[in-house]
């Protein structure tokens, strides 16, 4: 006891330690400091604030990318930077132009995550966002003041690389600067404020669709450019990360900076500060123990290709057509109104983000899944058939509801779902590799479908239209298959216990019942 504890300043620790035993280990008292009590202690307005402004850098990220399709879909904009559909005469772009708009800048997104990482290795946290955050100012005005749309589709990848950066650096600080007990909380409150700007921003493309000219799409264009120099500034005056610092060796730095994001004792600050450099020290052995390709040896393929499909197959259930073409889609379906529609599906959208943290954790992950992606399949198989009725106004306008549907239960399942399991499933000392491979499928899923959707749709291509959901309809029969068999219930299993699991080759559809050794151990603990 005197060897592990040595060098120990937790006041709680001490006081175990040194609590007199009256009757033997049943007896031992209630300590007064509890842990409840030193989370709160915690949490002070620094640490709230710091977070706050990170998890801000998800709103900019939000707003792009749900502005894009409305502000794609409006008439002055179609007009200045092509002109009316040679194949329609209606004012939409080509399949061409929305590859162009909406899919070459992602190649802009896959170069900016991969800058991330050297920059968060050598610059911190700070300043890659800070860095970002002028980068996007820049590819914002030049879509503002675009000549053309070659020029556009420049500022738009421009701005992607710095999406890309903010994408990985956001989350890296807020859960380096929290405490661990609220860590999961406050890394997902980065998609609830992704979708919030996703509303905003629909919102702004609604007021403006009104005024004539190219003041139309300019002004939601300059909006997007104003929030990176806001959170520029609220950026600048925030403490770095103190385990970034640590790792670096600044141990001062690393103090100062996490006396800054603490309200408890300068003593509980060296304790968390002496764990941080243990961490890191840690990873660093695990860094020189392990490679990327070690993630596709034998006993982790699969949770390797498990882990790697979430995002990757989330978007091929048929989501795009009511997030990222919403307005474009629902134009050439002739609805009569697709900017109002468009704020509703982002809505619906977040409606089912906010949902979806009660779901998970309440009903475990494979229910929540297959209960989901049960009504997806439903949707997409129903709205396929509707879209065989083109002249029927009724059924357009029920295609466009079972879309916002569709999109609460897409949020509120099969996405959230994408954040988590990746995280869950990967071996511990495997998660940095596994995520970056996770991402990796992400980013070339999402290139292919933004390419090949219009060429399906548009009527100047294939003209599938709303048929096209029958093709998604497929895609979530085969996925539903695919996760009865490879995804696991890690609904309240530590990674040690899913370690185990997997090692045991426990068939998926077994694990929420399956007792590990972890539970026998506890149980015979408790006996004792």
């Amino acid at each position: 006891m005197e060897v592990c504890l040595q060098g120990c300043r937790l006041p709680w620790i001490w006081r175990i330690c040194n609590m007199p035993f009256k009757g033997g280990p049943t007896e031992i008292q209630h300590v007064p400091y509890s842990n409840s009590a030193r989370k709160s202690q915690a949490i002070n307005f620094q640490l709230i604030f710091a977070c706050t402004v990170f998890a801000a850098a998800s709103f900019l990220f939000g707003f792009d990318d749900k502005i894009i399709s409305p502000v794609a879909a409006l008439p002055d904009f179609v007009e200045n930077f092509q002109g009316p559909n040679p194949a329609t005469g209606k004012y939409v772009l080509t399949a061409r132009n929305q590859n162009l708009v909406f899919s070459l800048p992602l190649v802009g997104s896959v170069i900016g995550g991969l800058l991330a990482s050297p920059m968060n290795f050598h610059f911190g946290r700070k300043w890659p966002l800070m860095i970002a955050y002028i980068v996007s100012v820049g590819g914002g005005l030049l879509q503002v003041f675009a000549p053309n749309l070659g020029a556009f589709v420049g500022g738009r990848s421009i701005n992607s690389i710095a999406l890309g950066i903010v994408g990985v650096t956001a989350p890296l600080y807020i859960s380096e600067a929290v405490p661990a007990s609220i860590r999961g909380r406050c890394v997902s409150s980065m998609n609830i404020l992704n979708l919030t700007a996703g509303v905003v921003g629909t919102v702004v493309v609604f007021r403006t669709e009104k005024i004539d000219g190219s003041l139309s799409y300019q002004i939601p264009l300059a909006v997007q450019c104003a929030i990176p120099i806001l959170l520029l500034f609220l950026t600048i005056p925030l403490p770095e990360s103190p385990q970034w610092l640590a790792g670096k060796g600044s141990i001062e730095e690393a103090r100062n900076s996490l006396r800054k994001l603490r309200g408890f004792s300068d003593a509980e600050v060296e304790d968390e500060l002496h764990l941080m450099k243990l961490s890191e020290e840690n990873e660093r052995e695990l860094r020189n123990q392990t490679k990327f390709w070690h993630i596709f040896q034998q006993q982790h393929l699969k949770r390797t290709l498990t882990a790697g499909s979430f995002f990757s197959l989330n978007q091929i259930s048929g989501i795009i057509l009511s997030t990222t073409y919403t307005t474009v889609f629902l134009t050439e379906l002739g609805i009569a109104d697709p900017f109002s529609l468009t704020v509703i599906a982002s809505c619906c959208t977040l409606a089912g983000t906010i949902a979806a943290p009660f779901v998970i954790d309440r009903a475990g992950r494979r229910p929540t899944a297959f209960i989901g992606m049960g009504i997806m399949f439903i949707i997409d198989a129903v709205a396929g058939g509707l879209a065989f009725d083109r002249d029927n106004k009724q059924a357009t306008m029920a295609i466009a509801i079972l879309s916002f549907v569709f999109n609460f239960f897409w949020a509120s399942s099969f996405c959230s779902l994408s954040n988590l399991m990746p995280s869950e499933m990967a071996t511990p000392k495997l998660r940095h590799h596994t995520m970056s491979y996770t991402v990796a499928c992400a980013q070339t899923t999402a290139v292919i479908t933004t390419l090949v959707v219009p060429r399906l749709t548009s009527a100047d291509a294939a003209n599938l239209g709303a048929k096209t959901y029958l093709i998604f309809a497929g895609c979530m029969a085969a996925i539903i298959i695919f996760f009865y068999f490879f995804m696991p219930e890690t609904r309240g299993r530590t990674f040690n216990e899913i370690d185990e699991m997997y090692a045991a080759k426990i068939p998926m559809w077994k694990w929420r019942s399956y007792e590990t050794s972890f539970e026998v151990g506890s149980h015979t603990t408790k006996i004792l």
